[in-house]
């Protein structure tokens, strides 16, 4: 099917045109098109100009045209043309192209439909194939299925900076070249590969195997004050850039152990204190329990202490309830026990006492 508007038959078009200017049947006729075949379809297109072959004519090359008219239902022909077509590629119901073709460049081969408003274009442009369609959802296919698209070097994109693909599915991986791959594994995690070793994946949860840097000094935060990150789980050291100190001497200084014991059967136990008196903030713990005790040198300081009473949990019969932390004082010995008003702690329970440096 020759499009009116392609130069390639410019010559063509003179001459149908000037045969066809005079006749009444095709004035007011819009967006013509000229179709060459071997012999005319039983039922023709009115919108088309019918080349067919004149094989009685001594000259070769010689084309009679022929219009269809509707409302008779039938053929008119309209002149003839003296021209050679061997070097265009024309394609009708059941041919095929059977000697070497060449669309020149800028020019194009239209592959129509049923839909005369719906048709593929091949063309060659700056030295470029390219296959468009009109009309139509198209996609690149060759056989039964997409092929493999293989570029001829590493210059070559998958669209550009102002044409973009929006979505690409892939059940492979993606090669960097350079041993640098992006995969999915089994557990359906997308892995990142780089000198041959697995560096980063991500499923439900995250793997590194490697060195986590930020790509300027200074300038980055891992959690922020509303998205804050839960535990951080360290064996190393944690540095400010200029000291270094491990997460054990970290602890260490935070807390250091006290005192620890066991509650006896009157439910209570002691506490040497004859190196010094303790004071600051502690954490009494036994069993799940914990409450924090702070205490100062004003209220420890002098023998035979009224007791201290602070607020904490309290086991009783394997059950918890609330109760009272009572601390007194006799000479250098701190006596410690937890009651609920009458009930004391149920005998054999450890507990210890940690000091924190926090204050």
């Amino acid at each position: 099917m020759l499009s009116f508007g392609n130069k390639e038959f410019r010559n063509l078009q003179e001459q149908v045109l000037k045969n066809a200017q005079d006749i009444e049947t095709l004035k007011g006729r819009e967006n013509l098109q000229i179709v060459i075949v071997e012999e005319l379809p039983e039922v023709g297109n009115p919108n088309y100009i019918y080349l067919v072959p004149n094989n009685d004519e001594e000259e070769a090359n010689v084309y009679d045209e022929y219009i269809w008219l509707a409302d008779s239902e039938e053929y008119e022909k309209i002149g003839g043309v003296n021209i050679d077509l061997s070097s265009l590629v024309t394609l009708n119901t059941d041919q095929t192209i059977n000697s070497t073709k060449t669309i020149a460049n800028g020019k194009e081969l239209r592959i129509g439909t049923s839909d005369e408003n719906k048709y593929f274009t091949i063309s060659n442009s700056s030295n470029r194939l390219l296959i468009n369609a009109v009309g139509i959802a198209s996609r690149l296919q060759f056989g039964s299925y997409l092929t493999n698209i293989i570029p001829t070097s590493t210059s070559q994109d998958i669209g550009a900076n102002n044409a973009y693909w929006q979505n690409l599915w892939l059940s492979g991986n993606i090669d960097f070249g350079n041993d640098a791959k992006i995969s999915k594994d089994t557990s359906n995690r997308v892995i990142i590969q780089y000198g041959g070793s697995t560096i980063l994946k991500v499923g439900t949860a995250t793997y590194i195997n490697a060195d986590f840097l930020p790509e300027e000094n200074v300038t980055y935060d891992l959690g922020s004050s509303s998205y804050c990150w839960k535990d951080a789980y360290i064996a190393g050291n944690i540095s400010d850039g200029v000291d270094s100190v491990s997460v054990a001497n970290i602890a260490s200084k935070v807390t250091s152990s006290y005192a620890s014991g066991t509650f006896d059967s009157n439910g209570e136990s002691t506490i040497d204190i004859s190196g010094g008196t303790p004071t600051g903030l502690f954490i009494f713990a036994y069993g799940n329990c914990e409450c924090f005790l702070h205490l100062t040198a004003t209220m420890v300081q002098n023998a035979d202490l009224s007791p201290i009473r602070v607020a904490c949990p309290m086991i009783y019969n394997s059950g918890t309830v609330n109760g009272w932390l009572n601390i007194s004082r006799t000479s250098d010995t701190l006596t410690i026990s937890v009651i609920d008003g009458t009930n004391h702690v149920d005998s054999g329970y450890a507990w210890t006492l940690t000091k924190t440096n926090l204050i």
